[in-house]
């Protein structure tokens, strides 16, 4: 699961156009052009990242980055703005910016500098998630409850449930399934994929995954990403 991103931009094309290209890389984007809603949107927890403008209709990305710091100190955010004069780069990066990309820009630099951003300050992202009782830690291949008490994943059951995570919002099809885990596997069958979800509901729960028939699997329980 991608990263969900805070996109602070009142040009209606640019933000349309970072919005897309966002999401077809997978990050979660919510989009304010305005300094009020930004503020409206944005409840602590509720993103990994924050990307900003200065010079916004009803304010600026100063004030936006103050408020963040004070709620939330540890989430990340970036500047992107035309505003990048040695005064604007030097007051964002004190006010803990990890980025300060000038406007105008090239795509591809900003999608690599956004990532950079994301690898540095979350460098477990996508590793290790909070669900209800639960605690899942795909990097050491495990899930354990409130109590303490640890369920050991195999290698292929994890890699399966790290594909589903990786887009909650879509229904995985057995052949997609079964394509990421050969290897894992020397004869893989929709058997394998069957007997996987019913060990992984077991240390889960029962609604953690739905079932689509006719189709596959997609993930079903709200989880944030665990620190």
């Amino acid at each position: 699961m991608k990263p969900r991103i805070l996109l602070v931009e009142d040009d209606e094309g640019l933000g349309e156009t970072l919005k897309e290209r966002l999401e077809q890389d997978k990050y979660r984007v919510k989009w304010a052009k305005s300094v009020a809603e930004a503020k409206d949107l944005y409840k602590p927890n509720a993103f990994d990242l924050v990307v900003l403008d200065l010079r916004l209709p009803d304010g600026n990305g100063f004030d936006l980055a103050e408020m963040i710091v004070s709620k939330e100190k540890d989430l990340p955010f970036l500047f992107l703005t035309a505003q990048a004069g040695a005064q604007e780069r030097l007051r964002g990066f004190e006010l803990g910016a990890a980025e300060f990309i000038p406007k105008p820009f090239h795509l591809k630099e900003f999608l690599i500098r956004l990532e950079r951003v994301v690898s540095l300050t979350r460098p477990h992202y996508g590793q290790k998630w909070k669900m209800e009782s639960k605690e899942i830690h795909l990097d050491s291949f495990l899930v354990k409850d409130e109590t303490g008490h640890t369920t050991l994943l195999s290698k292929r059951d994890c890699s399966l449930l790290a594909l589903l995570l990786s887009d909650p919002e879509k229904v995985f099809s057995r052949s997609e399934i079964l394509d990421f885990i050969v290897g894992e596997d020397s004869f893989p069958t929709e058997r394998t994929i069957d007997n996987a979800i019913v060990r992984l509901r077991d240390a889960l729960g029962e609604d953690s995954i739905r079932n689509v028939r006719g189709v596959g699997y997609q993930w079903m329980a709200p989880l944030q990403p665990l620190e």
